[in-house]
């Protein structure tokens, strides 16, 4: 478990344990665990795209806010100088004064000490200029790098690859990427191999568990199967439908704004504000039971309704 400390790196290394030969396994002990390690180290695989465009938009992001905090000084330093007379003697000034010009932009435009520059090296270059010839700061150029620091960069990492995306989503975006070339149908996104002779509910038993399996059975896996197509529809992303979508399904059953507050918050058991299928499916479930069968919603959810997946949640 001590791997990673013997790679020579300042980030603490992703060591992934599995088996690596073709044979099956003659202990099955560590066979979950092994699947688990290879869906991660697939699913990292199929984002390793992902890492390398996010420091390459990163460095973009420096340099916007690096251009944008110069234009500010040197729309400062223009409108600073006068304008017949002594235009040298104020520029020689200002320059002298350079570390208090820095602060007064700092705290005019609410600019970050960071992305300012070296004061040595930068007032030497400024000596070597006229202040008087520099170019009157046009307000709507900052604006049109505000756009882009704001809405066309969120946009564009949205676009990227990320660990939250379902293997098709993985593969639409990777694909787009590079124009949807047919080397893409074959990228590594994760899958549950189960080739260690583990295997999920409906491969080991096609009608699910039963009741007498506390840890497995889900009283709403009927539901769930018959549900798969509706939230299919409403377009998830990477598996999870956004707050609004989540929002607007639930406003549509027509019950009360303090019903669906109570429904939001017995469902979103992870409390990230978005619903996976398993957090539909109950959201779906309480709604039928107010509407259809008049019952009450309950204060909290019954052991059985909770998804196995989300039981560790609940018993926090």
């Amino acid at each position: 478990w001590s791997l990673g400390k013997t790679m020579t790196s300042p980030e603490v290394a992703r060591v992934y344990v599995g088996s690596f030969w073709q044979e099956p396994l003659k202990n099955m002990d560590n066979s979950e665990l092994f699947e688990m390690e290879e869906k991660d180290l697939m699913k990292d695989l199929a984002v390793l795209p992902r890492q390398s465009a996010v420091r390459k938009i990163n460095e973009l992001v420096k340099r916007i806010r690096k251009v944008k905090t110069l234009a500010y000084i040197i729309g400062y330093l223009k409108e600073q100088m006068p304008t017949l007379m002594g235009k040298e003697k104020k520029q020689a000034k200002l320059i002298a004064d350079l570390p208090n010009v820095f602060r007064s932009i700092l705290k005019k435009y609410n600019l970050a000490p960071g992305d300012f520059p070296d004061i040595t090296s930068f007032s030497s270059k400024l000596r070597e200029v006229k202040f008087a010839e520099f170019k009157t700061m046009q307000q709507k150029q900052i604006d049109a790098l505000d756009d882009v620091l704001n809405k066309d960069i969120p946009a564009l990492m949205e676009e990227l690859p990320s660990e939250r995306d379902s293997p098709e989503a993985l593969r639409a975006k990777m694909g787009a990427a590079s124009g949807g070339s047919k080397g893409m149908a074959n990228v590594p996104v994760p899958v549950t191999a189960a080739k260690y002779g583990k295997q999920d509910a409906h491969e080991s038993n096609p009608f699910g568990y039963s009741q007498e399996d506390e840890d497995r059975y889900w009283a709403l896996q009927d539901s769930a199967d018959r549900l798969v197509g509706s939230f299919e529809a409403l377009g998830p992303k990477g598996g999870f439908l956004s707050t609004e979508k989540a929002r607007d399904v639930l406003v549509k059953t027509g019950l009360s704004k303090d019903q669906l507050r109570q429904i939001w918050n017995l469902s979103d058991m992870d409390r990230d504000g978005l619903f996976d299928r398993d957090e539909y499916v109950v959201a779906m479930f309480l709604c039928d039971a107010v509407i259809q069968k008049g019952r009450p919603i309950p204060a909290e959810l019954p052991a059985s309704v909770v998804p196995p997946s989300k039981r560790h949640l609940i018993r926090k």
